[in-house]
């Protein structure tokens, strides 16, 4: 079928969801069909798709989704929803995406599809991380309470972790840390003694960038009273000799301590943080007052 057969069809499919809307007396029609209408809409929205339309096409779910809410059907609403969206994404167009994609987490939502609603956070977050991270935080913030209600443990996990990277893109310090405690909490659950090292050592970093040497040193002693196998590890010691060296006001063996191969494996955003780190230049006779 050429484009102008599928555009014939889609003008033909949006005059049925019109003739579905009409009522009449004469045939005893006393009740819009928004359902009939709604299906018309997403059959047009397939032929300007096909066509290479994808603003007609998003346009036409647009209007299936308010046809939808018209016979509380509040899960296709949704639906329709984020196809419009996904459209409108991968047609560049990110700005009239974002606020379809939140609709639609909303209308999943509210019709009880928790999990569809977190798996669509990560779709909407993902449009907008780059140019506006401190919306993605939030939106990840919102799909983090819809997964907790659902117990989707492993969701929950990315959540914090993109929270965290996102929060450490814009220097949101404390955001970082909780974010780093509660998906470490997760771990040990589970005793994942690796993955729990990882994000200690993500949690001294984000200290020391705090400039906080004592609350890094708090948190080090918090992970080993609470996974005791930790202490033994290559992180552990990675730990302690940032913190070590941090005190001691020796920067050469900090920017050392950073070279350790359990640091440079880690997420970017963290790399990007290490880079930034440095300790700082005690004014002469400080140390002195300290003691």
């Amino acid at each position: 079928m050429g484009d102008a057969a599928r555009l014939a069809e889609a003008a033909d499919c949006e005059k049925r969801a019109a003739e579905c809307l009409k009522t009449s007396m004469l045939k005893m029609k006393f009740k819009p069909d928004f359902d009939g209408a709604a299906s018309a809409l997403e059959r047009a929205s397939v032929c300007y798709r096909n066509s290479s339309q994808p603003e007609k096409a998003a346009k036409a779910l647009q209007e299936a989704a308010l046809n939808y809410e018209q016979c509380n059907n509040r899960f296709h609403a949704a639906k329709a929803r984020e196809g419009a969206a996904m459209l409108l994404r991968d047609a560049g167009d990110a700005v009239g995406a974002f606020p379809l994609f939140e609709r639609a987490i909303d209308g999943y939502a509210e019709s009880g599809s928790l999990d569809t609603a977190a798996m669509t956070v990560e779709k909407a977050a993902k449009v907008i991380s780059e140019k506006e991270p401190i919306k993605a935080i939030k939106l990840y913030e919102k799909g983090l309470a819809l997964v907790q209600q659902s117990d989707r443990s492993k969701m929950a996990g990315e959540f914090l972790s993109a929270i965290t990277r996102l929060s450490l893109r814009v220097e949101d310090y404390p955001r970082a840390c909780t974010a780093i405690r509660e998906e470490m909490d997760k771990y040990m659950e589970v005793r994942e003694t690796l993955r729990i090292g990882q994000l200690a050592i993500g949690m001294v970093l984000v200290k020391l960038a705090m400039e906080d040497s004592v609350a890094a040193l708090n948190e080090y002693g918090r992970v080993v009273q609470e996974c005791p196998e930790f202490s033994s590890t290559d992180d552990a010691a990675a730990c302690e000799s940032l913190i070590a060296s941090y005190e001691a006001g020796d920067d050469s063996a900090f920017q050392n301590a950073l070279k350790r191969g359990s640091l440079r494996s880690m997420d970017n955003e963290y790399l990007r943080l290490q880079r930034k780190l440095k300790v700082p230049v005690r004014e002469e006779g400080e140390e002195e007052d300290d003691m």
